[in-house]
């Protein structure tokens, strides 16, 4: 038998650090959501524990002793420790149950739909997908797999924590399309500065130069002067294909999410098929754990198939 573990007063040695570094009681209540004299018992309960002071009382403020000096990164690292433990063990213990994560136009547009085909071939793996409005990201959001939109040549949003790997999904193809009722309004480019151009604005807006910028596209297609109607401004594509569909105006289709339109001919295209541009993608990443890489493996694996498929 090894030697019993000393007591470790956890809720004390949480309040010590974050008194540590905020060097505050109000500071380190607000952060706890616990009163100010809560932060104090815990602080006075620790060092009589210890029989040392960690903390010197000055007018104003407070700072820490030599002992507290040297006992701060210690609690810290053994803190980040204890939680990436625990994180661990959560992935570890979910059974037959894989997190999915994805933007909402991609989730709603092309992967809802093939759902249950990856259901009917992989009963044993429970899928949890989470919508967000921005790119997933795996450790935040507590993801065995994420896709997110990637504009070629920059990262969308913040950089994410280093996955275990990464594949691109497919790249976009992005055309100008409408609702068939505006096809006589649309004889050529040049009319497009007489209707309503619909605009996708997410939270990692296009820049300038990006296959969903309206402005990029007119000067592609030669398009010259400022459209005389306003634009549209939506926050997200299912809102702008949704526009579209209703005859409100031309947006940027994104193909892989609007095949079923197309195919139904509820959107066509104005200029005919030679117009289009890639300079998006989706990707696919993923972190793995003991006991998770064999769903990862199978989810991702059907993605890639999928993608092919449609090619």
């Amino acid at each position: 038998m090894g030697d019993a573990i000393p007591y470790l007063p956890l809720a004390a040695l949480r309040t010590f650090d974050s008194v540590a570094r905020h060097l505050s009681f109000t500071k380190a209540a607000a952060e706890l959501s616990v009163t100010q004299s809560a932060v104090s018992h815990q602080i006075r309960s620790l060092e009589s524990d210890m029989c040392v002071r960690l903390f010197k009382r000055l007018n104003p403020g407070i700072a820490l002793t030599e002992a507290g000096a040297q006992l701060a990164p210690e609690v810290r690292a053994a803190l980040e420790r204890l939680g990436a433990a625990v994180a661990y063990t959560k992935r570890c213990g979910r059974g037959g149950v894989l997190r999915v994560g994805a933007g909402g136009a991609f989730a709603t547009g092309w992967l809802v739909p093939r759902l249950g085909r990856f259901a009917a071939a992989h009963p044993e793996i429970e899928v949890r997908l989470s919508m967000a409005m921005r790119n997933p990201d795996l450790e935040e959001d507590e993801l065995d797999l994420a896709v997110l939109s990637r504009e070629a040549g920059r990262e969308s949003g913040r950089p994410p924590l280093q996955p275990d790997g990464e594949a691109v999904l497919f790249e976009e193809r992005i055309y100008p399309v409408c609702s068939p009722t505006l096809l006589p309004l649309l004889r050529s480019p040049a009319d497009l500065a007489q209707v309503t151009l619909l605009h996708e604005e997410c939270d990692e807006a296009p820049s300038p130069r990006s296959a969903l910028s309206w402005e990029a596209w007119l000067e592609r297609l030669g398009v010259t002067g400022r459209p005389r109607r306003s634009g549209i401004r939506l926050s997200h594509f299912t809102l702008v294909l949704a526009a579209a569909l209703d005859g409100v105006g031309v947006a940027l289709g994104r193909e892989q999410l609007i095949q079923a339109a197309l195919a139904e001919g509820r959107l066509v295209r104005p200029f005919g098929p030679e117009l289009e541009l890639r300079s998006r993608r989706q990707v696919i990443r993923w972190r793995s754990a003991p006991g998770n890489e064999s769903r990862i493996a199978a989810f991702r694996s059907w993605l890639l198939a999928e993608s092919a498929a449609d090619r």
